[in-house]
């Protein structure tokens, strides 16, 4: 989620008082906490702010899926 965390911080300096900034953080912290977001938030957003949270959603579905591949991983080895 590096990648897309870093793109949204900037835009949130860029326009710290805009309305995406506020959704943005409440998306990335929602994500962080395991919270409810309410995904209709995103559909008044610019386009930039909007492409941006689907970056941050995208990259935070492959973490978790390269987590639980790497749990698995460990679950499946036969210790002594």
């Amino acid at each position: 989620m590096a990648n897309a965390i870093k793109s949204i911080a900037k835009y949130i300096k860029r326009y710290p008082e805009g309305d995406e900034a506020k959704i943005l953080r409440d998306l990335c912290g929602a994500l962080e906490q395991g919270t409810v977001f309410e995904l209709e938030r995103l559909f008044g957003m610019k386009d930039k702010a909007f492409e941006l949270a689907l970056a941050l959603l995208d990259e935070w579905k492959f973490d978790r899926h390269v987590a639980e591949r790497r749990l698995q991983k460990y679950l499946d080895r036969d210790e002594d």
